[in-house]
């Protein structure tokens, strides 16, 4: 076992090898970038704080059974007898919030606003993510060539310096062209080690991207997918498409629900609920005992709190759409100049 372990120290194993074509990339891409599945999980828990935000509009149910032991202050007791009792309790509740000021709706509303703004950001996200994947995957490319390139022009460098340094010898070729000779090898050296540093470079990003092992070895096969923009390009429809106007939308929209629900304290509340009772000395206990109740409450004063509440989120949806314009605007700009640069 010793000869094992001191035969992997002195030759240690080989780096994982991957092959990957682009397709391939971009199923791994999908499934292990780490940016992108925080993302997906973000949009997973808006949608499901979305749908639990319809909780106010259905009852709330709740059961609970109890066993109590104990003694009393009997007279009994104080004669020093033990005197114990055994009791048995079971209830089951039901509540109903009959109208709440609206504030349950509003907060359906604010939560679908949410789980928009969390689509919006994956979607920007995941076309961030696909551009340094394309971006590194290029860039990988372009450095495989230029190595190739650079170990070529290696090659010729050294042939020709051989060659000159044989003249020199025989008395055919001067010092001069011996020295020039000498620093176009050493120049095509230094593209070579030169040219090695971006490949490292190149592969680290692409595994940083793909969330691959740093000591792996990759190996990429196929070009990225290019794509021409359609000749009847509407700027406008396009820049309400981007993930920045999608995000900008839907904080509008939140911060719409939030000022509405802003007028909540200043309506009454209503709620009825009702319970059924059962207590003995036996399991499990006999004997019904019901309440209903209906309840309205209306805040009269709050020091003024809901009011300057209500104008700051009416302030706050104003600049919401303010900016939902403004990156409207800025998108149909970079939209066109994209298209021009194109």
């Amino acid at each position: 076992m010793r000869y094992l372990l001191l035969l992997f120290t002195v030759f240690p194993l080989a780096a994982e090898k991957i092959t990957l074509d682009y397709a391939a990339a971009l199923k791994s891409l999908a499934q292990n970038n780490r940016d992108l599945v925080a993302a997906r999980k973000n949009l997973q828990t808006a949608q499901y704080t979305y749908r639990g935000a319809y909780a106010g509009f259905l009852p709330q149910l709740t059961a609970g059974m109890n066993y109590t032991q104990g003694n009393s202050a009997t007279t009994a007791q104080l004669a020093s007898q033990s005197t114990k009792y055994e009791l048995y309790s079971a209830s089951l509740g039901v509540s109903q919030n009959i109208f709440s000021g609206l504030a349950d709706y509003y907060k359906i509303k604010i939560a679908r606003a949410a789980a928009e703004l969390s689509e919006a950001t994956f979607h920007q996200t995941a076309a961030r993510v696909q551009y340094e994947l394309k971006s590194a995957w290029a860039l990988l490319q372009l450095a495989n060539k230029q190595h190739e390139l650079a170990l070529e022009t290696q090659k010729r460098r050294q042939e020709n310096m051989k060659m000159i340094s044989l003249r020199f010898s025989s008395g055919t070729e001067n010092k001069g062209s011996l020295l020039l000779a000498q620093s176009y090898r050493a120049q095509a050296d230094r593209d070579v080690n030169q040219s090695l540093r971006q490949r490292t470079n190149s592969e680290t990003e692409l595994k940083r991207v793909l969330n691959l092992p740093q000591d792996s070895e990759i190996q990429i096969s196929g070009n990225t997918e290019v794509r021409l923009p359609p000749e009847n390009f509407a700027l406008g429809d396009a820049a309400r498409k981007t993930p920045e106007y999608r995000q900008a939308s839907a904080q509008e929209l939140s911060a719409e629900a939030t000022a509405d629900a802003s007028i909540s304290p200043f309506f009454p509340t209503v709620t009825a609920s009702g319970s059924l009772f059962r207590q003995g000395p036996d399991f499990f206990p006999q004997g019904d005992r019901w309440s209903v109740n209906v309840g309205v409450s209306y805040p009269l004063f709050s020091g003024g709190k809901d009011y300057y509440a209500l104008k700051a989120n009416n302030s706050a949806f104003e600049a919401a759409k303010r900016n939902r314009e403004s990156i409207e605007t800025q998108r149909i700009s970079k939209l066109q100049q994209a298209l021009q640069g194109f």
